[in-house]
């Protein structure tokens, strides 16, 4: 009896095993099914999107070759200009002149009542409006003169168990010097001496430029077009003085706007590597740190499907290759998508999707990769709006 009641202890273990093994397997089973029908769920979804930006850009690569061709004919892309970074000056002045008075002193800070324009004047009242600028010293601004370019985040200011995302750093006070190229021109029309000025204008404008940030180029078109302004408002402006036309400042902003679509992973390795050989390079440098965010993000759960795209990326990615130590910064220090890490300036907080956090990341590496690539790519769109400019600046 001892013997049977131990068989049918045994047997009903090995069944119990049985049926627990079963169990798992099942479970296993409609786990790797519902990622295989997650998987196809999102090529679904997204994939379609992605391969549209893909023809986008592989279709409009050559027209924006020949716009940054025509661009580059400016001369302002040619002034002289001595080498050396700005920033060891320009961003303690600026961190000072936008911080209390107790930080010191800096050529930046102005008087408050001057200071109130910024929300006071409206965008061509800078040359009408009677302002008092006497105690004005302009004489920093020849300073700019040795640099020609501005390592405004340099990498050594990031502690290095802290991670850089460039859409949440702390934006630069280009507003500030936008006010004094304003006050630098008005002054200049009083005083009769507006190329000199305008040359000061300019140069601060190629610094913001070679930022390598599109927020820079940005505020570096919005000085140009206010060289622009001043021009307009002459009745005898002098003879050598010609600003950037409306068309071409039309163009640079297209061209800065669409530049990081042939920078990122989702643009074939082919036709990223044949838009950043495009010269000049006008867009090269700041499409590389703009998509490079991105790209970086993504990395961990993307390089596998974008193999080709990745390496093509960081064969740009030398010494040499931009002015300014950013690029190399966002992917050394950027964040990853599998890393709630501290990121420079916002302290300890977790950034990735939701999905991410619940589930093993690179277990659902492509569907999430597809997610977030649809969800921010941006594509040329601006460059179709160039059709009707006319070729010649």
């Amino acid at each position: 009896m001892r013997l049977l009641s131990r068989r049918a202890s045994v047997h009903r273990g090995n069944v119990l095993l049985r049926v627990l093994v079963l169990g798992v397997s099942g479970i296993l089973l409609l786990a790797v099914l519902a990622m295989v029908a997650f998987q196809l769920w999102a090529q679904r979804k997204h994939g379609p999107a992605i391969q549209a930006f893909r023809d986008d850009v592989t279709s409009q690569v050559d027209f924006f070759c020949e716009q940054q061709a025509l661009l580059g004919k400016e001369p302002w892309f040619h002034e002289p200009r001595a080498a050396g970074d700005a920033g060891p000056l320009l961003n303690d002045w600026l961190r000072v002149a936008s911080g209390p008075p107790d930080l010191g002193e800096s050529p930046l800070r102005l008087p408050r009542h001057l200071l109130l324009l910024q929300k006071s004047l409206g965008p061509d009242d800078w040359v009408t409006s009677d302002l008092v600028m006497s105690s004005l010293d302009f004489g920093w601004m020849r300073q700019l003169h040795a640099f020609d370019y501005w390592n405004a985040i340099p990498q050594a200011s990031i502690p290095p168990d802290h991670r850089y995302y460039i859409t949440a750093a702390p934006l630069l006070e280009f507003s500030l010097l936008v006010l004094w190229s304003k006050l630098r021109l008005r002054y200049a029309i009083e005083q009769g001496t507006s190329l000199e000025a305008v040359r000061d204008v300019r140069q601060i404008a190629w610094l913001a430029y070679r930022t390598d940030t599109q927020v820079g180029g940005m505020f570096a078109i919005e000085l140009l077009k206010l060289e622009g302004k001043l021009h307009a408002s002459m009745e005898n402006p002098p003879p050598d003085w010609r600003p950037m036309s409306p068309e071409q400042l039309k163009r640079f902003t297209a061209l800065l706007e669409s530049a990081p679509a042939y920078s990122s992973i989702a643009t074939p390795a082919e036709v990223g590597r044949k838009a950043r050989a495009c010269e000049p390079a006008i867009g090269r440098c700041i499409g590389l740190v703009e998509a490079a965010a991105l790209n970086r993000y993504l990395e961990p759960i993307a390089k596998d499907a974008y193999r080709a795209e990745y390496l093509a990326l960081k064969a740009n990615n030398g010494v040499g290759t931009c002015p300014t130590d950013l690029l190399a910064t966002i992917w050394e220090q950027g964040i990853t998508i599998d890393e709630p890490l501290t990121i420079h300036g916002h302290g300890a907080e977790d950034y990735r999707p939701l999905p991410a956090r619940l589930l093993p990341t690179r277990a659902i590496k492509m569907p999430l990769t597809l997610e977030v690539l649809a969800s921010m790519l941006r594509g040329p769109d601006k460059l179709r709006a160039l059709k009707d400019v006319p070729p010649t600046p």
